[in-house]
């Protein structure tokens, strides 16, 4: 088989580095008894060890999607389905045998639709439908699954399915190398498999849109790849232009190519050299057949080697320089700087005297507990206060739609006429166009009210509540770092570290959910101007949210069906009772679930939002923790003896060296990843 995964070992070898480097410094943090940066520690060891390459294939149904994965991994792993049913996202990894794991949604939706094979059924029974651990399922069965069956009526089809995803393991090099591959629900397929892709996309490290040559750049693409990606901020998009070999003459094909550009160059980061005009098909054959020339001529070399090298140089620097400085922070800043010195210094003090200044300190420290709890407190209350206000945003989203949406439905002039010959198929076509304006237009408004309303007032909560507890928290550390010198006697250099830096390394790090929002200190820091970012991240992620409760397609799907079953039994379809019974339906549809929405995303959000004051809070205690550990230890240690005092100093001394070590690993690690 044709090689392509020798591009990604160097990457591979550098996360292997990183993560020995992890491994090395955690032991060394765990003998210091620096508890919080050992979690740290082993949280970034866990994501270097798992943070590999997401690639995620999206597009519409019947582009050859599924033949482009396998090409990409040169074996047919992907069934490919003769129908646009796969309901759940698929991640093709590295696995010494192959096998399939089924993963369960917690919790499972209200209602679900039937034909889930038994198998699933009595596992969930087993676990009395809640809080279901993983099925491993063989890959005969896989189609079992990932599909919804067909033939169900509207609301059958629509319902969500009770998998979260399926995990595919295959022993392939190009997947050793930290690449996986993440196969999407169809683009034009209903919003229940929508939702599944967009959710999904937050975790990629690259979008690859396949399209199909012969129809290139449809409509619902293009608006697909505006409004839902580009707007929504996924701007790291290859085009594969795929069945490009269907097309025989030269100038048709240069006619395609220049309107592939025309269309796609703007819509991506990488312009026209985001584009790739490929046959998966030919890629396959040349791969699982050996043919280099077949290969070659597919287009695929040429996509494979620009993808392997904008992962490996750009998103891989991005994935290991962030957590390789902030474990050089830990080791340099926080235990050569500060703990050792401190431990080294209460060594030194005789039983009594250190006994004494941990006496006086300790009313200090339980003084700054009863103020963090305070803050706690402080913190719930600002962030239940911001609730109500955000509530009447979202209510007033639902009472303008009710408003607006008879009018934008009386003021559309239909293409679509009405044939009294013809009342059944003209009445559907236009129930049918009339859906897609109305899809256009609430995705309009959705997309409005997120960027408009919606993300910059979770934006301005979240800064005002970070600066209104600023004050607290200076004082805070500042008393706490006094509390720090009187015991040890050692005035450690914490000025340089900014206060929101601190607190994101001494609360754990901060990471919204699952979309991306991420800060530790000495990682681009946890700043009050993060805490915009926050908001916009949370209103990225509430406008996926929302797209899932209130989605177009669900709903028109539904009306649609409803307002043709009207029509044709009252025997009357004259454009406008057409037009009135779209609007009746259409807002019984989202009145019926206006309230509902509107408090599942008040606490989504409320959520969120109370992840950053918990990461205060966190961070305020773990220091206060961390000072009365270190301290009952040297004091243990100093009641066992001289013996047990000697040999606590051999171990710093030790540790001390291992770090500086350590540390010069670590500088040459970042010197290579960023050269």
């Amino acid at each position: 088989m044709i090689e392509n995964s020798s591009t990604y070992a160097p990457y591979k070898a550098k996360q292997m580095k990183l993560e020995n480097l992890l491994k090395e410094s955690s032991k060394v943090v765990s003998i210091l008894n620096m508890n919080y940066q050992k979690d740290t520690l082993k949280s970034l060891g866990d994501k270097v060890h798992n943070d590999n390459f997401k690639i995620q294939v999206v597009g519409t149904f019947k582009n050859g999607k599924s033949t482009f994965i396998n090409s990409f991994l040169g074996n047919d792993i992907l069934p490919a389905y003769s129908t646009p049913t796969t309901a759940v996202i698929n991640e093709v990894k590295y696995g010494k045998e192959k096998k399939a794991v089924l993963y369960f949604k917690n919790p499972l939706p209200d209602q679900m639709p039937s034909g889930i094979p038994d198998k699933a059924i009595h596992h969930m029974r087993k676990y009395n439908m809640k809080s279901i651990p993983p099925l491993e399922i063989s890959y005969d069965e896989i189609e079992d699954y990932a599909v919804i069956p067909i033939g169900k009526d509207p609301k059958e089809m629509l319902m969500e399915s009770p998998y979260d995803k399926i995990e595919l393991f295959w022993p392939l090099d190009l997947l050793q190398n930290s690449v996986e591959i993440i196969d999407s629900p169809g683009l034009n397929e209903h919003a229940t498999r929508t939702q599944v892709t967009m959710e999904y996309l937050s975790k990629a490290d690259a979008v690859l849109f396949v399209l199909t040559a012969n129809q290139l750049c449809s409509e619902e693409e293009m608006k697909f790849i505006e409004n839902s990606l580009r707007k929504k901020g996924f701007e790291d998009i290859y085009f594969l232009v795929n069945r490009f070999d269907s097309i025989v003459f030269e100038k048709d094909k240069m006619r395609t190519k220049e309107y592939a550009k025309l269309k796609l160059s703007n819509q991506t980061n990488f312009g026209e050299s985001g584009i790739f005009f490929i046959s998966a098909l030919n890629a396959l054959r040349g791969k699982t057949e050996n043919n280099v020339e077949l290969y070659k001529n597919s287009g695929m070399e040429d996509f494979e080697k620009t993808l392997a090298n904008f992962l490996v140089h750009q998103k891989g620097k991005i994935k290991l320089s962030q957590p390789a400085r902030e474990l050089k922070r830990i080791l340099d800043k926080e235990a050569l700087y500060n703990v050792i010195p401190q431990q080294k210094s209460m060594l030194e003090n005789s039983l009594d005297d250190l006994k004494k200044k941990y006496e006086k300190a300790k009313p200090q420290l339980k003084d700054l507990a009863i103020k963090r709890d305070q803050l706690e407190k402080r913190i719930n209350l600002l962030i239940d206060q911001m609730m109500p206000e955000i509530r009447r945003y979202i209510q007033k989203y639902f009472a303008d739609l009710n408003t607006n949406l008879p009018v934008w439905v009386q003021q559309y002039e239909p293409k679509t006429s009405i044939s009294m010959f013809k009342i059944k198929e003209s009445s559907e076509e236009l129930v049918t166009e009339l859906s897609e304006f109305l899809k256009d237009k609430i995705e309009e408004e959705q997309g409005l009210f997120m960027e408009n309303t919606l993300q910059p007032i979770i934006s301005d909560k979240v800064q005002n509540m970070l600066t209104s507890i600023e004050g607290t928290l200076e004082s805070f550390f500042v008393e706490l770092d006094s509390i720090k010198v009187n015991i040890t006697g050692i005035n450690a250099e914490v000025k340089d570290v900014p206060l929101w830096q601190r607190i994101a390394a001494a609360g754990g790090g901060f990471l919204i959910g699952g979309i991306g929002g991420a800060a530790m200190g000495g990682v681009g820091g946890f700043t009050k101007e993060f805490a915009k970012g926050i908001g916009l991240e949370i209103g990225a992620y509430l406008g996926l949210y929302l797209f899932g409760l209130l989605n177009p397609i669900t709903i028109i799907a539904v009306v649609a069906a409803c307002v043709i079953r009207a029509v044709i039994k009252n025997g009357s379809a004259l454009t406008s009772k057409v037009k009135d019974k779209v609007i009746e339906e259409t807002l019984s549809q989202i009145n019926s679930s206006a309230n509902e929405s509107t408090e599942k995303m008040v606490e989504d959000i409320k959520i969120k939002i109370s992840a950053i004051g918990k990461t205060v809070v966190d961070s305020m205690n773990n220091e206060i923790n961390a000072v009365q550990f270190q301290v009952d230890d040297i004091i243990r240690r100093m009641k066992l003896g001289q013996n047990e005092v000697d040999k606590r100093k051999a171990e710093i001394i030790a540790c001390e060296e291992k770090i500086k070590g350590l540390s010069m690993d670590l500088d040459n690690f970042i010197f290579q990843l960023i050269s």
